[in-house]
């Protein structure tokens, strides 16, 4: 099997740098989610919302860390936003480059309640070799945020897919 190199230490399939292609050419946003097996485990969605794309996470019992309140696990909520940040990189890159985080920050501002998140994430400059990132996540009501994070990311070549 064939593999394209992505960085000094890191291969991308040809099967995944197809499903890369794919998602960002033709929309195909559950065969990139199929791909990643936390976006699996957390149930994620990348939903079209006209010009923006937002990243909804499913409320699953499994998602609760503290079931007095009930809260979501701070985690879940670091780990949606994480994933909608790289994912909005990935997808919004003209060339196959993938976005490694090497540097990430979360401001939480209330507890996540037992109910469907949402994420808009925001690529916010994307260099030959870093990206900066930000995203803001809620629940029912998009002028209460839960939480808000930015990212740096490495861009790391993907290599070349085969356009025929």
């Amino acid at each position: 099997m064939k593999s394209a190199r992505c960085g000094a230490d890191r291969t991308l399939s040809d099967a995944a740098a197809r499903r890369l292609h794919d998602a960002r050419v033709g929309g195909d946003y559950e065969g990139l989610i199929a791909a990643i097996p936390f976006a699996r485990f957390l149930g994620l969605r990348i939903v079209d919302a006209g010009p923006v794309r937002h990243y909804v996470m499913p409320y699953r019992d499994s998602h609760i860390g503290n079931a007095a309140k009930p809260a979501l696990h701070g985690g879940t909520v670091a780990g949606v936003l994480e994933l909608a940040m790289q994912l909005e990189t990935l997808i919004s890159q003209t060339q196959p480059r993938l976005p490694d985080p090497v540097d990430f920050t979360i401001d939480y501002w209330r507890s996540a309640g037992p109910a469907d998140c949402f994420v808009e994430a925001r690529v916010i400059r994307v260099g030959r070799a870093v990206a900066q990132v930000q995203a803001e996540c809620w629940q029912d009501d998009r002028q209460r945020p839960v939480a808000f994070a930015r990212c740096d990311f490495v861009m790391r070549a993907a290599g070349p897919v085969d356009e025929g």
